[in-house]
């Protein structure tokens, strides 16, 4: 039987604060019995201030009491303690300040009962380079799109001027099916665009259910044209299969990264198999992988006919900046990359590989709760149509966007400039319904004027709509007046519901 901890010698005292990471030790009530130096470093209390204190004065005050993940990991039996790192586990330092920490817990039986010993590291630094090797990681990505990317839009460039000379031209009766396509390419065009913008910039990630098969169909057709046309891209994407919560960006890195080291391994061509399904593993498979919750849960698998990858070499693939790939070829940091995404949503990642026969890389992730739901359906339009006042500084722009209004039934006021308009709107603040204008323009930008109004009229509904939209994922929208955000280009159905969606009584 080990000695009570009040017994052990200054050797043990002195080995736990040579440890590079935080030790506690923790009685069955949750008292703090020892804290090493580190952790007076990472949570800035003395060990003589943190002695006799409860283990909740180191956790932020969401995971006091209750039933916590971090809190209940100190007391929970060996075979159900959880322990994991990141966005979901927190301590709190004695001025207040959060940071992500990883636990290992371990139970110790002394003289006088049980103790927790936990170690504590603080894994600020590991995620800054996690975050920062994944964007590198995405600018890479996008240079092996960019091929296919100019190619898709000179196609849809293509289509757009082809019909539009059509009509021009007036040939036969085919107007409005020739019109028709150019609306159908300039949408291509609109979703390419986003989805280039989406997967490039830097941002906070934003999780919630989605589907997996829509969006792992979107990362193919991304990367579909950007492929040798020896690649034969197959896809088996089941309906069936269950939601997950997810950033949609992180999803796309997933796929892209496997797809196309899955292509690196056919020089030659070949198939390249997708397959999303709903998947229910059996006790044997649940023993391997713990982690993973109850129910039903997503697998993805990626399959290539290629090289494959020797025994040696797929215990190093996850690691950072390993490539068999020669020089300028890679950076090595893309399955390190799927690696993180796949552990940060609690999910699992195999790699099953012959050499000569082909890879299969198999994807798990828990699905997300049946209760998790959705913004409900938009109310039908209103017999009224309100009073707007559009501001949009590009002359024609503005003209067009009043003619599809005017068309849809609303009353328009129309302003190329914002100073003008805020002038206007300040004259007669009772005669509009609705602000919608773009934010980039001179003097005034869009969200300045958002302000001046919300002075006059404090609550008015703002509808903002411009092409730079993405910047506005770090606002709080809200709190700046801002009811809607709608990116260019839209149809006028989706500026139809944007405006209604901002004119709901709040």
């Amino acid at each position: 039987m080990n000695p009570p901890m009040s017994e052990h010698d200054d050797l043990f005292r002195l080995a736990t604060d040579m440890s590079p990471a935080g030790i506690l030790a923790v009685d069955s009530t949750g008292v703090i019995l020892l804290a090493n130096h580190e952790i007076e470093r990472q949570f800035g209390w003395t060990r003589e201030e943190l002695l006799g204190q409860k283990i909740e004065v180191l956790l932020p005050m969401r995971y006091r009491g209750g039933h916590t993940t971090l809190r209940d990991g100190f007391f929970q039996t060996p075979d159900q303690r959880p322990m994991g790192s990141g966005r979901d586990l927190r301590g709190i330092r004695k001025d207040g300040t959060e940071f992500p920490v990883e636990i290992g817990l371990r139970p110790v039986r002394t003289s006088n009962g049980t103790v927790t010993l936990a170690s504590v590291l603080d894994v600020t630094a590991r995620l800054e380079l996690e975050k920062a090797s994944r964007q590198s990681q995405k600018l890479e990505a996008l240079g092996t799109l960019a091929g296919g990317i100019a190619h898709d839009f000179n196609n849809i460039l293509l289509a757009i001027v082809g019909h539009t000379e059509l009509v021009r031209m007036g040939q036969g009766d085919t107007a409005s099916h020739d019109l028709e396509q150019v609306l159908s390419a300039a949408e291509r065009g609109r979703q390419l665009v986003q989805r280039i913008l989406a997967f490039s910039r830097t941002r906070e990630v934003k999780r919630v259910p989605v589907e997996l098969a829509r969006v792992v169909r979107e990362a193919a057709d991304l990367l579909r044209s950007s492929l040798p046309s020896t690649i034969e891209m197959k896809l088996s994407l089941s309906p069936a299969t269950p939601r997950v919560v997810s950033d949609e960006i992180e999803l796309h890195q997933v796929v892209m990264n496997l797809c196309t080291n899955a292509a690196h391994a056919m020089p030659e061509g070949g198939p390249l198999i997708i397959e999303v399904a709903a998947f229910d593993p059996d006790q044997a498979w649940r023993t391997r992988h713990p982690g993973l919750p109850a129910g039903m849960l997503a697998r993805l698998v990626v399959r290539d006919h290629g090289t494959g990858i020797p025994a040696a070499v797929v215990e190093r693939v996850f690691e950072p900046f390993f490539t068999t790939k020669p020089a300028g070829q890679g950076t090595g940091l893309g399955l390190s990359v799927v690696h993180g995404i796949v552990r940060e949503h609690g999910g699992s990642i195999e790699i099953d590989s012959t050499v000569g026969r082909g890879t299969s890389v198999t994807v798990v992730l828990p699905s997300a709760a049946s209760d998790a739901v959705v913004a409900p359906p938009l109310p039908p339009a209103a017999a009224v149509r309100a009073r707007l006042m559009v501001v949009e500084d590009e002359e024609g722009l503005g003209r067009m966007q009043k003619r599809l209004l005017e068309g849809m039934g609303y009353h328009v006021t129309l302003h190329t400039g914002s100073l003008e308009a805020l002038a206007d709107f300040r004259s007669r603040p009772d005669d509009f319904d609705l602000l919608m204008t773009d934010n980039t323009m001179p003097r005034l930008t869009g969200l300045q004027l958002t302000a001046e109004v919300q002075k006059v009229r404090p609550g008015f509904p703002i509808l903002m709509v411009s092409g730079l939209a993405e910047r506005a994922d770090n606002l709080n929208l809200a709190e700046l007046g801002i009811r809607v955000m709608l990116r260019k280009p839209h149809t006028s159905k989706q500026l139809d519901e944007a405006i209604r969606k901002a004119l709901e009584p709040r």
